[in-house]
C-alpha cells in the first residue's frame, strides 16, 4: 500500500486540534484518517520545533549583525592581502 504524503497544513491542523483539547485524539484521527501514533509523533515534532524557536540558537560569536559584519570585513581584508601579493608576484615575473 502506498503511503499518503501529508502536507504541513494537514499536520498543523491535527496538532492544533490536539492542543485545543475539544475532541479526543481518537476523534481527531478518525476525522483525518490517520493513526493515533502518527498524530502523537506530529505533536512531538511540533512541540520540539516550538522549543527550538524559543531557544534562540544564534548564541554563537556571529549572533548579532555587527559581529557578522566584522567577520565579513576580516575575510575581505584577508582576500585583499592575497590579491595584492599575487599582483606583486605576477609583476615580478612578468606574468
Amino acid at each position: 500500500m502506498k503511503q499518503k504524503k501529508y502536507t504541513s497544513d494537514d499536520k498543523l491542523s491535527v496538532v492544533l486540534d490536539m492542543l485545543k483539547g475539544q475532541k479526543t485524539v481518537a476523534q481527531i484521527c478518525k476525522e483525518h484518517g490517520i493513526r493515533d501514533s502518527l498524530a502523537y509523533r506530529w505533536k512531538d515534532e511540533a512541540l520540539e520545533g516550538i522549543k527550538e524557536g524559543f531557544s534562540n540558537k544564534k548564541k554563537g560569536p556571529y549572533a548579532t549583525p555587527e559581529a557578522e559584519k566584522e567577520r565579513l570585513l576580516t575575510i575581505i581584508g584577508q582576500q585583499a592581502v592575497i590579491i595584492d601579493f599575487q599582483k606583486k608576484i605576477s609583476q615580478k615575473f612578468s606574468l
